[in-house]
């Protein structure tokens, strides 16, 4: 980030930079870890700068998960706006771009789906749901899958958002990305395999 010139542009960086320890903080320990302490000292701010931008640490937390939501939208945006007929080969090279774009948000999805407990887990949750309706349309337009049973493409669309998510946050860990994509394409033919035996 480059450093700031007017006092909106401060404002804005500071709440940036809150946002972004936040995520690293998320990506890390969960949404339990979020501590306005920690934050700060993540930020370079003094703890009571945290109330400027936000009036609790639930406001970040929701806002982080509203985040994850979008970019997980914009994901299948993406994919289902190039329609193809090998998912498999496409998608996580689609999926790899997002990556970069996004490492942290990936890891603050992940954890945020399998954190029952934390209040934005619905939101996440609705996203996830979200996701795998909208992939399950265009599986089950691809001919390969065109007389399969209804309830084994939904199956496989819920499989196929995991997948795309495991192979997100690897890509954002550091993982290689040719292996990454590899393993990935691999484990979505299986999933088609499966649901086109059905």
């Amino acid at each position: 980030m480059t450093a700031p010139r007017s006092r909106a542009e401060q404002k804005q960086y500071t709440r940036a930079l809150i946002v972004d320890a936040g995520r690293r903080v998320v990506a890390a320990r969960g949404f339990s870890g979020l501590v306005v302490r920690e934050l700060a000292r993540e930020a370079g701010i003094v703890p009571t700068a945290f109330y400027r931008h936000f009036d609790s640490v639930d406001a970040l937390a929701t806002e982080l998960a509203t985040g994850a939501a979008d970019t997980l939208a914009l994901l299948v945006d993406t994919l289902v706006g190039d329609p193809t007929e090998d998912p498999a080969g496409t998608w996580p090279a689609l999926a790899e771009k997002l990556a970069a774009e996004n490492p942290q948000t990936w890891s603050v999805l992940a954890r945020g789906l399998v954190d029952t407990a934390h209040p934005d887990h619905r939101v996440l949750m609705a996203a996830s749901d979200t996701a795998r309706r909208r992939l399950g349309i265009s599986l089950g337009r691809l001919d390969a899958l065109s007389g399969a049973d209804g309830a084994m493409v939904d199956v496989a669309a819920d499989l196929v958002v995991v997948v795309l998510i495991g192979h997100l946050n690897a890509l954002a860990g550091g993982a290689d990305p040719r292996a990454a994509s590899e393993d990935c394409s691999a484990r979505l033919r299986l999933i088609l395999a499966g649901a086109a035996a059905s």
